[in-house]
């Protein structure tokens, strides 16, 4: 029987940064191991992307009538600089292993893999799907594809430091591209201004941002609003035929992520009426349905989290869900990744008794 670290250091060695990588074969391989268990059904997709990325994929294993869900996302951010080994290598290192995606979120997939090999799976279902971390465009075709009917349950793995993540923000981001003719800058009195009209729009939805910091309750007080780009074709001379901005929010749980973008949508046109506009992502936020159904088994601390997961699109689908993983978000999207093999192994012992039908 293959060991939960034998599992990662294979997943941790497919490419399956988002945009670029191959989640497809991921997902192929990761089906094959699936297989192994016989499950009573075995699903296997393949999903197009927009914006030029290539395809994604996820797998669906059932056993039985399956009233519970383990859900893991195979993708990674890029590993960007600074690694002192090979991103795609496992590295072990005393009590934790290096590698891109141990934490976020491949460590908890391997374990899955692992706890198959101890428990013997009754009435449950393990989705393992890409493309989570720039678009989350899997995740919608699943639910509407009625897979996950009479799911009541789900577990969404992530880096939760093995403990119950119950609620967290929503996330919505813009493009939004103003254009203008140019020309020299004496004309600038005269001719449309891209430029301005993009930091008109920046600073207007910085206002937005400080009129909203006491909205909500905490920990999730405030919009989260960050502008994180301003670009144009532009020179002190030249006045600029293109300018764009890229923005976001994070709304906090309670709130409407598409009264918010009506807002966004407003304040980029007070800047210009002709503005380009284009909504990136509009994710809800997420709190989990009745925490009660989780008590008993899970009964790791309960936390907020500072991120998004997909348990928002299992939630809004009628899906009762937490979140809870092995790894930590301070040790995830960073050089040198890593997950403590103490964590990877109590997740491990976890998913084992949901596999075994705790949540069925």
């Amino acid at each position: 029987m293959r060991s939960t670290l034998d599992y990662l250091r294979d997943l941790v060695a497919f490419d399956t940064r988002n945009g670029t990588g191959d989640e497809v074969a991921c997902v192929a391989w990761l089906a094959e191991a699936l297989s192994r268990f016989a499950p009573d059904q075995l699903i296997i997709k393949t999903v197009p992307r927009s914006r030029g990325k290539p395809d994604s994929a996820y797998v669906l294993a059932i056993w039985g009538a399956p009233k519970a869900l383990l859900n893991v996302h195979i993708d990674t951010v890029p590993s960007g600089e600074g690694w002192t080994a090979d991103p795609l290598e496992l590295v072990e290192r005393e009590d934790r292993v290096h590698g891109l995606g141990t934490s976020d979120i491949k460590g908890a997939a391997a374990a899955i893999l692992g706890a198959l090999g101890t428990a013997t799976p009754r009435n449950v279902a393990v989705l393992l799907s890409g493309d989570e971390e720039a678009g989350s465009e899997v995740m919608p075709a699943i639910i509407r594809s009625g897979y996950l009917d009479g799911i009541e349950r789900a577990v969404v793995c992530e880096p939760t430091s093995c403990r119950v993540g119950r609620a967290h923000r929503g996330m919505l981001a813009m493009h939004v591209r103003y254009t203008g003719p140019g020309g020299h800058s004496s004309l600038s009195d005269t001719v449309a201004a891209p430029l301005l009209s993009a930091t008109q729009f920046c600073a207007r939805l910085g206002d937005y941002r400080q009129d909203h910091l006491d909205f909500g309750v905490d920990p999730f007080k405030g919009l989260c609003v960050n502008i994180g780009e301003v670009t144009s074709d532009g020179a002190y001379n030249v006045i600029p035929t293109t300018a764009s901005a890229k923005v976001s929010m994070r709304p906090p749980p309670g709130d409407h992520v598409a009264a918010r973008e009506a807002d966004m949508v407003a304040i980029a046109r007070s800047a210009s009426p002709d503005a380009e506009i284009d909504t990136i992502v509009a994710f809800a936020p997420f709190a989990t349905r009745d925490i009660s159904a989780f008590t008993g088994m899970f009964d790791e601390a309960v936390v907020d989290l500072p991120y998004w997961t997909e348990a928002s699109m299992l939630s809004q689908a009628g899906i009762n869900a937490i979140v809870y993983g092995p790894g930590n978000l301070e040790q995830a999207h960073r050089p040198d990744e890593y997950v403590a093999l103490d964590q990877l192994y109590a997740a491990q012992a976890r998913y084992a008794q949901v596999l075994g039908g705790a949540l069925s």
